[in-house]
């Protein structure tokens, strides 16, 4: 098979890439180890999918230190405005929640990857399931790729396989080695954008609640070294959600381990005296007469 480009991995990323490549003329293909795209995009913002953030463009740029020069030219030339203009004009409305994150209005993340697929469909983008691309080799015209089924000769290769955040959608780094291999230099990842694994089991209780705006202080031997404010969720062993998962990202720069570990202190109604949390708690307790507290 030939082609002038050829995409791995049909996430979002390389959706929108197959997208733009196909309107700017070019024949696509898009190579994808699972039977379906999107499969790690219909489990991101607990299945609602945060497409952007609503932000000016320096404010993204600060916020992607130390490497938002590097991202600035792309941020200028397709920013959060241009990503909610894109799906407005396929179909599909946005909302802006209190936290500045952008969701579809309709909350389901099925409708994000249905534009991208459909709209890839119509530039003419093929798709190639269920196969592993294993190698790249560079040749004089371009690029050989081999897969686990077939070879394809292709003009440009786009990576788009993401990293290792989610090895069961398909994300367990094979992009780094393809990159690799090709001779180009990697910078040793570090886990951000995760959610937290706590000591304590009693999360697991609390799984699948949502706080909608929490504050999260991290101290590592008694110093503060980072904090987060937004939504957040408890999961089986831990805490995740947008609050959490900027907040991973700030302790990326940290040195520590599972053995040391981070306190953690978390504020479940920000900006409240006590006066205030009183009446909260007496109103929550009367909207809800039934329920119990356990201590």
């Amino acid at each position: 098979m030939k082609s002038d480009v050829c995409i791995i991995g049909a996430g979002a990323a390389g959706l929108m890439a197959g997208v733009f490549a196909g309107r700017a003329g070019a024949d696509v293909v898009i190579v994808e180890r699972n039977t379906t795209a999107g499969r790690k995009l219909l489990r991101t913002g607990r299945g609602r999918c945060n497409l952007t953030h609503e932000a000016t463009i320096a404010e993204f740029v600060r916020a992607c230190k130390p490497f938002g020069r590097f991202l600035k030219h792309s941020l200028y030339a397709f920013g959060p405005q241009q990503v909610r203009e894109f799906f407005r004009q396929h179909g599909l409305e946005t909302k802006v929640e209190p936290s500045g994150c952008v969701f579809s209005a309709t909350d389901r993340a099925s409708d994000v990857k249905n534009v991208l697929l459909e709209q890839a469909k119509c530039t003419g983008v093929r798709f190639l399931y269920a196969r592993r691309v294993n190698a790249i080799q560079k040749t004089d015209d371009g690029f050989l790729l081999k897969s686990d089924k077939d070879s394809i000769k292709s003009r440009s290769v786009i990576i788009a396989t993401g990293g290792v955040s989610w090895p069961d959608t398909g994300s367990t780094g094979d992009g780094y080695a393809l990159a690799t291999s090709l001779g180009h230099g990697l910078i040793e990842p570090s886990a951000a954008l995760v959610p937290l694994i706590t000591r304590e089991k009693w999360c697991k209780n609390l799984q699948g609640i949502g706080i909608e705006h929490a504050e999260i202080k991290a101290k590592l031997s008694g110093t503060k070294i980072a904090s987060s404010v937004g939504p957040m969720m408890f999961t089986d062993d831990g805490i995740g959600g947008p609050a959490v998962f900027d907040l991973s990202r700030r302790l990326a720069d940290h040195s520590f381990d599972a053995k040391t570990g981070v306190e953690l202190n978390i504020d479940l109604f920000v900006g409240l005296n006590r006066h205030d949390l009183d009446q909260k708690l007496i109103a929550l307790c009367n909207a809800h007469p039934k329920k119990r507290i356990v201590g």
